[in-house]
């Protein structure tokens, strides 16, 4: 891996703490220092302001002269009344003109308030209203904003959420970029392709990460390279067991074929001619068993259209020659209206002998065994099997089409829990279901096999 400088996540994230209160205090205090600014060049005038220019201007607002309202700071709102007490004019507010009245009809000195009462010469009373706030210089700005020193307030506060969002959405990007390469390393490990770089981040604990992932890549690829070795090994036995197997089955059938040849009564020529068939079966499946050892499910599922109707015939003369032999009674039932099926028709052939012979084997003497060929609206045929044995258990139920699987209960058999399995995979080739499921009574049990016809 590139050897880079790394932190830990704890300094990666006091790192933009730290960054982010540097920001704000900066802020803040260019914030402040522009208001101060602006009050030194005179656009924001003092807090002072309004007293000093009333007191500034209190001689010549007590003179018996024509009333001049612009001696009055325009910071401020004044209510005049006459000798009587009368309104002559006023800029306050209803409240603050009602309080105006009160402090005036009291005739005390008001201290350390935000009235000024001046007593003119010609009997009139001024009252102005002022308070201890900064004002912008500007009239208008004045009336838009009366308080500008209450502005960096609300600025801060939108500042400091600009400011969180942008770090918090770098400090998301770092982390995103530092974690691509665990990412990348995990969807590699998911495709199962294992030939890949680690790249190192800058990040400790995410170093450790894929140290980690690094470490389990090689223990993958020794398990996967150790497995194929197996897998070669078990496919190379299981190719010289079929093959081994060809030459006794070879005799079995060339035998079978001279009796066949021979002057037998009906009923040895029916047993024969069952034998001869399943030794046809047997040879099509050590070749499917030869060609399943050296390639992929896939390579060997070889679907074309066949005729149902000898497909079904077919399947009918295997399950009453599996049936004879255990003394039980077979009952085939079709509703099909499709002369022709795509797909594989070896594996459907093994699929629904397998599910048959699990039946057969499973059924009492003198019992029935039933086939059922149906076509559905969806464009499926269905196989359902149906006998009186015992029926699956639960575990069973849940089990019974996992490879290798067998049940030591009611329905143990003398197989390798391969028969339903194979008939599952046959299934999802065909883009159809396998169902294992219990007569409502208990007594028996109801495989289904659903194969869609692509044709």
């Amino acid at each position: 891996m590139e050897v880079k400088k790394t932190a830990s996540l704890s300094m990666l994230f006091l790192k933009y703490l730290g960054i982010f209160c540097v920001l704000i205090i900066v802020v803040s205090t260019l914030v402040v220092f522009g208001f101060y600014f602006a009050l030194g060049r005179g656009f924001i005038l003092p807090a002072n302001y309004s007293e000093r220019m009333i007191e500034e201007a209190t001689e010549q607002l007590t003179q018996n002269e024509p009333f001049d309202s612009s001696l009055i700071p325009f910071t401020c709102t004044y209510t005049l009344f006459d000798e009587n007490g009368n309104l002559e004019r006023s800029t306050m507010s209803e409240k603050d003109l009602d309080d105006a009245k009160k402090q005036l009809s009291e005739q005390t000195e008001v201290t350390n308030s935000k009235y000024i009462h001046i007593q003119r010469t010609d009997g009139s009373n001024l009252m102005i209203e002022y308070d201890v706030f900064a004002h912008f210089a500007n009239p208008k700005l004045h009336a838009i904003f009366p308080k500008p020193e209450l502005i960096p307030l609300p600025l801060l506060f939108v500042l400091f959420i600009l400011i969180a969002m942008i770090i918090a959405m770098r400090f998301s990007k770092k982390l995103k970029r530092e974690l691509s390469p665990i990412i990348a390393a995990t969807n590699s490990i998911k495709q199962m392709d294992l030939n890949f770089d680690i790249t190192q981040t800058q990040i400790g604990e995410f170093n450790t990460i894929l140290q980690s992932m690094d470490e389990l890549k090689d223990a993958l690829s020794r398990s996967l390279k150790e497995q194929w070795d197996l897998e070669q090994r078990k496919n190379l036995q299981l190719s010289s067991l079929a093959h081994d197997l060809k030459t006794p089955l070879t005799i079995i059938k060339g035998n079978t074929e001279l009796l066949l040849e021979s002057e037998l009564p009906s009923s040895d020529q029916e047993l024969l001619q069952y034998i001869h068939t399943s030794t046809d079966t047997i040879e099509n499946y050590i070749n499917l068993l030869m060609l399943t050892a050296t390639i992929s499910d896939e390579a060997i599922s070889k679907k074309q259209v066949f005729c149902l109707a000898e497909f079904i015939s077919d399947m009918q003369n295997q399950a009453e020659a599996l049936c004879s032999l255990k003394n039980v009674s077979f009952t085939l039932k079709q509703d099909v209206l499709v002369d022709t099926f795509y797909g594989d028709v070896q594996n459907i052939k093994r699929a629904v002998l397998n599910i048959l012979d699990n039946a057969v084997e499973h059924a009492p003497e003198k019992s029935d065994v039933s086939l059922l060929v149906l076509e559905t609206d969806c464009g499926q045929l269905s196989f359902i099997v149906i006998d009186c044995g015992a029926g699956f258990s639960a575990a069973a139920l849940k089990n019974a089409a996992t490879e290798f699987y067998t049940e030591q209960a009611e329905r143990s058999g003398k197989h390798y829990g391969l028969g339903l399995y194979i008939a599952k995979k046959v299934a999802e080739v065909h883009h159809g279901t396998l169902t294992v499921e219990n007569k409502e009574n208990g007594q028996g049990a109801i495989v289904s096999l659903e194969l869609k016809n692509e044709y």
